[in-house]
């Protein structure tokens, strides 16, 4: 019922039961919202659907147009070319793991209607689904009176983690089906009767629920193994898929026969055939195999039998038909190596497409996981890196990678080996020492992961190009002194060892050098400046506490001689072995320039006080910075009707109007800045002939004022409307600030500002006690500035009022 608000919650609910509730929703109340209301759900990896309401009312209605782009996007793509009737659709194309918003507009014979407020940014992946059912059932091992049965996933995931499974069993005699396992994932059936036959089915589990319910497996019979041969291996599946090779895997039998088991059997069967081959001439080592040499666009299965002392074991079950094709985007799922801000080496593996809580699974040599000692491996949603710590000879090896609960193979792999490559690029720092230029080449390999037997950096060189090699830090530098036209060209440095051989070159040539050589020559030159007399600090100035220009250099060491070209009348000058000091008392303009020199040579500052050259000087009454005060007869001066306080960036003003006997005496200016406080004084108690203060009195007609209208003490009844005028003057036009309590006024919701000429009025609606406080307009141009100050009380309702006034 639309005014009424409700709450929400939901339970889960599978063949056992109910779940605990969850937490309740905000309250939501149902409303009517603007126009079109558009949703979005996932749909597949490719693909996102939309349902929006019907428009209703327009008899010309003649359909809609949908509206798409990636998040961040600015501009807008049309999904359909002919307007759509449904309120339902499925937009296809867009990219996996990429997010995108969607709008609609409906169209009719008066045209195309207003655009829909979009959707929330949703990301293109497959969408959550109970996933399908288990297959190809096979017994593992088997005792008197137990079994292991195994399967293959399902071939559909869902889009999400597959959690485990339920199992069911049944006796050939028996057609009833019996739960096996209350809880997820069993590996072992026990109670069973030795010489009797049995069935099995399963359902996998996701976060979605419980999925279909599979076939039921081959009868098998209880019967304790003893043969000599191992029992069958299991989970043979490809991985790494190319247009003409894969990475073929499996596990081992869990029934070992007489001894262990010392090597397997690959066989293939190409589609179409129901041949078996060998795939190698002899049996494979390890659990897996590289397959190489394949035909594209064909399909092939691969089965693997197991050997040990006794012979060959039971056959696996077939693989699923592998299809070799280059997938699109195929390139962008190999691992990356690169070197990480902290200076480590990664490997990093991307998979936009990757289900929603999908795990990544890393492999060494394809062995088991990476020696967590050795590795740390951080996962990200849609990306997995493997960092090594310490890397050395020990991390050699072929690290692959592999998206868990995929509907398809996603995986990939990357080998690191000694015969590795220099990376690029050269770096070029400059060196504050008589070296001009350092060649720098940053060592990835050669310093984390090789043992390099020898090492050889080829290059040109004299007395003026000097190499070390820190082989601890992995560094190799080239060094150039007085570099110059002559080191024009290409450099290269060549990496070598027994087993391979690179090389990577820098071209220093055109308006790269020109820069570099600039470069070079300035160091030089700062170098060379600094092997004698020189200024660590240049000429600069400051103000005194007694208002005198203060020009001050220092010196690097003791100080031989120091000449100031400039020195004329009624200037003071102190000098110290450092800092160096020029005391001025008068204004001046113009260039200062100090001047130190030894027999090593010889060193100077300028400092520019031309109009054009001095930089700003920070007044001391900055009112941004500084409190400002003025104070007579022990009491803070504040404008009022006769006397008027401002400041511009330039000056501070105190205006009397009117002067009386009263306004004789001793006025302070006080100016502070932090704990900082600064004192002037002025005795404005003389008199010239015509009877007036001897005090200069000046007048700014321009200057920002708040002429009239605001009262000192506003009253008001809470809930009621209050208007506060007054009339400002000033050319220009004065900013206008309004406080309270000091503080700017934030004019939304109650509060309100409105100026029409040179009456500006501030208008507080519904008024609470909260407004009550002081107010003030400040008014500011560049000729001064003023402040109108007023105090607002507000009372309640059942409260008397000591003062009625009307809205002002």
């Amino acid at each position: 019922e639309k005014g009424k608000a409700y709450r929400f919650r939901v339970r889960a609910a599978n063949r056992y039961g109910l779940s605990e509730p969850s937490e309740p929703s905000e309250p939501i109340t149902l409303g009517s919202p603007p126009g079109i209301t558009v949703q979005v759900f996932r749909d597949t990896k490719t693909s996102v659907s939309l349902i929006w309401d019907h428009v209703t009312g327009d008899s010309e209605l003649l359909g809609y147009y949908i509206y798409s782009r990636e998040a961040g996007a600015s501009e807008w793509q049309t999904v359909n070319n002919k307007p759509i009737k449904s309120n339902r659709f499925s937009v296809p194309g867009l990219k996996t793991g990429k997010e995108y918003v969607f709008c609609i507009r409906s169209v009719s014979e008066a045209g195309v209607g207003e655009r829909s407020a979009e959707t929330d940014p949703i990301t293109v992946k497959q969408a959550i689904a109970t996933p399908s059912a288990p297959y190809g059932f096979a017994l593992l091992a088997c005792g008197k009176n137990d079994m292991v049965i195994g399967w293959k996933p399902p071939k559909r995931r869902g889009g999400g983690k597959i959690l485990g499974y339920f199992l069911d069993q049944h006796e050939e005699s028996e057609p009833k089906w019996q739960p096996v396992n209350q809880q997820l994932v069993p590996t072992r059936i026990t109670d069973l009767q030795e010489g009797h036959f049995y069935q099995f089915r399963a359902q996998a589990t996701n976060w979605a629920g419980v999925g279909e319910l599979s076939e039921p497996s081959d009868l098998f019979e209880c019967k304790e193994w003893t043969m000599a041969q191992p029992g069958p291996p299991y989970d043979v599946r490809a991985s790494e898929v190319r247009a003409s090779s894969l990475m073929l895997r499996w596990e081992p039998p869990l029934y070992k026969g007489v001894g262990p088991v010392t090597g397997y059997h690959v066989s293939v069967q190409e589609e179409g055939s129901e041949k078996w081959k060998p795939l190698v001439p002899g049996p494979v080592s390890d659990t897996h195999l590289r397959v190489s040499d394949l035909e594209r666009g064909k399909s092939y299965k691969f089965q693997v039998q197991a050997l040990n002392s006794a012979g060959i074991g039971q056959p696996s079950l077939p693989s699923d038909p592998v299809f070799m094709e280059d997938k699109p985007g195929r390139d962008a799922r190999e691992i990356k190596v690169g070197v990480d801000e902290e200076g480590s080496i990664f490997m990093a593996f991307e998979a936009p497409e990757a289900p929603d809580y999908s795990e990544f699974e890393w492999t060494k040599d394809y062995e088991g996981p990476p020696d967590p000692q050795r590795v740390t491996v951080k996962d990200d949603i849609c990306s997995s890196k493997i960092i090594l710590k310490e890397p050395s000879k020990e991390d050699l090896g072929t690290y692959s990678v592999t998206v868990i609960d995929a509907d398809e193979d996603i995986s990939a792999s990357h080998t690191l080996t000694e015969e590795g490559k220099l990376p690029s690029p050269l770096t070029l720092p400059l060196w504050d020492s008589r070296k001009d230029i350092g060649l720098v080449l940053d060592p990835l390999f050669m310093c984390c992961l090789l043992n390099w037997a020898s090492f050889f950096l080829s290059v040109l060189f004299s007395q003026t190009h000097k190499i070390n090699f820190d082989r601890e830090k992995g560094l190799v530098e080239l060094t150039i002194q007085n570099f110059s036209d002559e080191d024009m060209g290409t450099y290269t440095a060549q990496l070598q060892d027994g087993k391979a051989k690179n090389q990577i070159t820098l071209a220093l040539v055109g308006d790269n050098f020109d820069k570099l050589l600039r470069a070079s020559a300035a160091k030089r030159r700062d170098w060379k400046r600094k092997q004698g007399p020189h200024f660590v600090e240049p000429l600069k100035w400051k103000v005194t506490e007694e208002c005198e220009v203060l020009l001050t250099c220092k010196a690097s060491m003791t100080l031989l001689s120091l000449v100031f070209p400039f020195l004329a009348s009624g200037w003071e000058t102190k000098i110290f072995p450092n800092p160096m000091v020029l005391l001025m008392s008068k204004k001046d303009k113009g260039t200062y320039m100090a001047v130190i020199s030894d027999d090593r040579g010889e060193d100077d500052t300028i400092l520019d006080l031309t109009d054009e050259g001095s930089p700003t000087i920070p007044h001391e009454t900055n009112h941004v910075n500084h409190l400002v005060t003025f104070i007579f007869r022990e009491k803070r001066l504040e404008s009022g009707d006769r006397i008027k306080v401002g400041s511009t960036l330039d000056e501070i003003w105190l205006h009397i109007l009117d002067p009386k006997d009263s306004d004789k005496g001793k006025y302070t200016l006080e100016i502070s800045a932090g704990k900082d406080i600064r004192k002037l004084t002025a005795d404005l108690s003389g008199q010239d002939k015509s009877g007036f203060y001897s005090y200069p009195i000046y007048f700014f007609p321009d200057r920002a004022k708040v002429v009239k209208g605001l009262p000192d003490v506003a009253t008001i009844m809470e809930d009621k409307t209050l208007c506060l005028t007054c009339i400002i003057s000033g050319d220009p036009f004065p900013e206008i600030t309004w406080l309270k309590n000091d503080q700017p006024v934030a004019f939304r919701d109650r509060y309100r500002m409105e100026v029409k000429g040179t009456v500006v009025t501030i208008t507080i609606e519904k008024v609470c006690s909260e407004d009550s406080g002081r107010y003030g307009i400040f008014v500011k141009n560049k000729y001064g500035s003023e402040t109108g100050l007023v105090t607002v009380s507000v009372f309640k309702h059942d409260m008397a009022c000591p003062r009625i006034s009307k809205c002002q």
